[in-house]
């Protein structure tokens, strides 16, 4: 692999990276806005109390996910006999999964907005998302990091 396919791969994660985030917080923003005014919010106390053991179940399906997720995230480590095409592949998949676990941290904010209907929410939810999706931006010397732990 010469260095400027090394480098044109690095651009392409990076933008896989900054585009990864958006598509991921539309695509919740839109299940919990879709999922809203499903859930039983209202005045009276008994469809409340019907709607949290769904929620329970959702928040208890979604660790378990992530924690075979983040298993499998850890697994994926380099090899320095495996080709680099094959090791920037494996990089570009760790980058994905972690891309994947972390666009959820901003879930509850979305679930509350749902809830409460403030705009605070929506915001910090967006703030979390861009600050994530600066402050991990793939890089030649984090890959190269990556490919020598």
């Amino acid at each position: 692999m010469t260095d400027a396919d090394f480098r044109r791969t690095i651009r392409r994660l990076r933008w896989q990276h900054w585009l990864h985030y958006p598509v991921q917080g539309l695509v919740m923003g839109a299940v919990v806005l879709l999922a809203g005014p499903r859930t039983a919010v209202g005045p009276t106390l008994e469809p409340r109390l019907a709607t949290w053991p769904v929620l329970l179940l959702l928040v208890a399906l979604l660790l378990a996910a992530g924690l075979v997720l983040y298993a499998f995230y850890r697994r994926m480590q380099p090899n320095l006999r495996r080709p680099p095409e094959g090791n920037l592949r494996f990089y570009q998949g760790r980058i994905f999964l972690r891309n994947s676990l972390l666009a959820l941290v901003p879930l509850p904010l979305l679930a509350s907005y749902v809830l409460t209907h403030k705009p605070f929410d929506l915001i910090a939810a967006g703030a979390m998302l861009v600050a994530l999706c600066w402050r991990l931006t793939p890089t030649a010397v984090t890959y190269q990091r990556w490919l020598l732990s």
